[in-house]
């Protein structure tokens, strides 16, 4: 990519910062730097839920998943669909009745402080993971547009990354995302002009040569557990896994807090999926144009290519220098997008889970904000090493992501659980659940007659969570927290919007 090329991306990377500038200006607490003071609208925090989900990850991935299945993956958007009606149902109203910065501090109430630094540290390590793959998905365009290699671009990733969310705190982060989203759906579209304007025949001719590959199927009804393009794969495990990510996990729940009241975090959150949908069958359709377009063009693409270098391949080869550039733009946004947010809120929970919790209880403002910005540059270094991790491993990212972040955010999901529906548990009990459910599930994994799929990990270790809390609080009986109404899930009003 050269010259227009990059002078897109050059003015795209210039809006960004100047985002982290500008609402870095007179911030001086850490309600602004985590909160956003709850000023910011529900539209522009529901779009950074979804932009913050919809990872470079998702734009290299989707693409390489149209290319090979077609259409199944969106399959899981109805997963996604529970997950989030569950979410607007029992969870937003409880924290829209709390004064949260974590997701995890209801936990410290409902039972003890360690339940609450065990879920902490469970989001901490699925962070860890979610970034190495982000950081690598973006540096893979880095390296394909560019002459670096691939170690140098995840380090140019993640310090670009560290650098304006260090500055503007979860406003900057909330406002480049709803930028970031807008620049990834006008790439998308883009694209697609682009691709079938290149192919003969046009539309119909894709649709033809989409439909003889088998790639124009929209559903598998097929009971398969290991196949997360089934439909009852997609609606179970990846509908727990949609329930607890969105329900549960800091980087969905700090935008619901930052929400003026539970009706403004119930649109937030149903926009998110709205704009999830759309995207991802966005870079599906993107997928199978590009499908039709090397079914044409058979010598332009290696055959034994990997999925999520199809589009990089395709950016750096066939597409016009401004187009290209847009493109480049496009997923360095989708990629920034999710790791600002992931660094934002590994921050915030090492500063009010661990640091204030444990360490510094009445410190200065501004000192829990210059730590909090410290530990933006710990998640940035940790998310580099973690990026070279995860190129070793040879995997797609979706299928990575899918498979890696179900270990950790099941049995968060199902202490939250055991916390609103089980009132004899005990702070005793969920922890050592908690610790059981997910340490017996890795061990029956290695050890056991069969393999447990990843993806299914939240629909396994959320119940199980829940019932081995539920009967180690009864072996175990200890002191009950006295009963707080405003903990309770209480009867949430039925309307979802």
């Amino acid at each position: 990519m050269h010259g227009l090329g990059w002078a897109v991306v050059i003015v795209y990377a210039g809006a960004v910062f100047l985002i982290g500038w500008l609402t870095s200006r007179n911030q001086s607490g850490t309600d602004e730097f985590f909160r956003g003071s709850r000023r910011l609208p529900w539209w522009a925090l529901g779009i950074s839920i979804i932009a913050t989900a919809f990872s470079a990850a998702s734009l290299l991935g989707g693409p390489g998943e149209g290319y090979g299945h077609g259409f199944l993956w969106l399959q899981l958007q109805l997963g996604d669909l529970i997950g989030y009606l569950l979410v607007c149902t029992f969870f937003l109203p409880l924290f829209a009745r709390l004064d949260l910065t974590t997701a995890y501090e209801w936990l410290e109430m409902r039972f003890d402080a360690k339940t609450r630094s065990l879920a902490s540290i469970y989001f901490i390590l699925f962070v860890v993971v979610r970034l190495g793959a982000l950081l690598y998905g973006a540096a893979l365009v880095v390296a394909e547009v560019s002459d670096l290699s691939l170690p140098v671009s995840i380090c140019i990733v993640g310090v670009v990354a560290v650098i304006y969310t260090v500055a503007g705190g979860l406003a900057a982060v909330v406002w480049t995302d709803v930028l970031q989203w807008g620049v990834v759906m006008l790439g998308i579209g883009a694209c697609l002009f682009v691709v079938q304007s290149e192919v003969d025949g046009g539309l119909s001719q894709i649709i033809a040569t989409a439909r003889a590959g088998g790639r124009w199927t929209l559903l598998d009804l097929s009971w398969n557990p290991q196949s997360i393009r089934a439909l009852p794969t997609a609606i179970l495990a990846y509908g727990m896994l949609a329930f607890a990510v969105a329900g549960t996990n800091q980087q969905s729940v700090q935008r619901y807090l930052a929400c003026a009241d539970v009706r403004a975090s119930r649109r937030a959150a149903m926009l998110a999926w709205g704009a999830g949908f759309i995207g991802v069958g966005g870079t599906l359709l993107l997928g199978v144009f590009l499908y039709a377009f090397y079914q044409a063009a058979p010598g332009h693409l290696a055959a034994d290519v990997q999925p999520d270098r199809i589009l990089p391949i395709f950016i750096a080869t066939e597409l016009p220098a401004a187009v290209a550039g847009l493109l480049a733009a496009a997923i360095f946004a989708a990629a920034m997008s999710s790791c600002d947010s992931a660094m934002h809120s590994f921050s915030t929970c090492l500063v009010v889970d661990f640091y204030r919790r444990y360490f510094k209880r009445n410190a200065a403002e501004t000192h829990y904000l210059r730590v909090a910005r410290l530990l933006v540059l710990l998640s940035g270094a940790i998310g580099i090493i973690s990026a070279f991790y995860v190129a070793g491993k040879g995997q797609s990212l979706l299928s990575f992501l899918a498979t890696y972040t179900s270990y950790f955010v099941g049995p968060v999901l199902g202490l939250f659980l055991l916390g609103m529906w089980s009132p004899r548990a005990n702070g005793h009990g969920a922890f050592w659940g908690a610790c059981v459910a997910a340490g017996g599930l890795l061990l029956f994994n290695q050890l056991g007659p069969w393999k447990i799929p990843g993806v299914w990990f939240s629909a396994v270790s959320a119940p199980l969570t829940y019932v081995f809390g539920t009967l180690i609080s009864l072996i175990v009986k200890r002191t009950p927290v006295p009963a707080r109404p405003e903990l309770s899930v209480a009867a949430a009003p039925a309307r979802i919007l």
